[in-house]
């Protein structure tokens, strides 16, 4: 099965944690995000948050979801991406978080047993505003994550290969869109997402 869910089956989408606003305009999904939200347990920060807002549908097989967006970042790790859920203990995010005085970040957070891990690379904060895409691949229990940027729009450039433990590669899991914003002192962002897509594999 393919999936399409912008503009015209967003209603198909379960929300998790209700964003401040979500409209279409132009053929693209706009979500503003909260201030004090994310999603991140326990490593090196010693804090747990769930909280940020994501979009999503349940899938069984192997599949493709990949989403083009872009973001109008305000504060600091403001960030939207792809979301995958097994379990509150076992997800992964990938998204562009900005960092105001620069470079900002490119990356996956992937979390197992209950612990978040950051990898990232540097991003130029000339292309925060520019459009962007994701991509991640489940094989079984085995995520491969991609990215396609304006620096090379026509490729997708791998970044990490990730294994979600709790997840026996043929249960359901949570995919979909999120975006959040983790300063206290934020007055949340808008990220539009142009496309938003699923494709089954096996």
């Amino acid at each position: 099965m393919n999936y399409t869910f912008i503009p015209t089956s967003i209603e198909k989408l379960t929300i998790m944690n209700e964003p401040a606003n979500m409209q279409v305009v132009e053929d693209s999904l706009v979500v503003r995000s909260h201030p004090s939200t994310d999603f991140w347990l326990k490593t090196h920060y010693g804090f747990e948050v769930m909280n940020g807002h994501v979009l999503h549908a349940s899938i069984a097989a192997d599949f493709n979801a990949e989403v083009s967006l872009h973001m109008r970042p305000a504060a600091t790790y403001d960030q939207a991406g792809l979301f995958i859920m097994v379990s509150d203990t076992c997800w992964l995010k990938t998204s562009l978080e900005y960092i105001p005085d620069g470079p900002s970040h490119l990356g996956a957070v992937v979390t197992n047993h209950g612990y978040s891990d950051w990898s990232t690379q540097n991003y130029a904060n000339s292309l925060v505003m520019e459009p962007l895409a994701f991509r991640v691949e489940r094989n079984a229990s085995d995520y491969t994550i991609f990215t396609k940027t304006p620096t090379n729009p026509n490729e997708w450039e791998q970044i990490r290969i990730a294994h979600l433990h709790e997840d026996p590669g043929t249960n359901p899991v949570k995919v979909g869109i999120y975006c959040c914003s983790p300063m206290q002192d934020s007055d949340g962002f808008d990220t539009h997402f142009h496309t938003f897509t699923i494709n089954e594999t096996a």
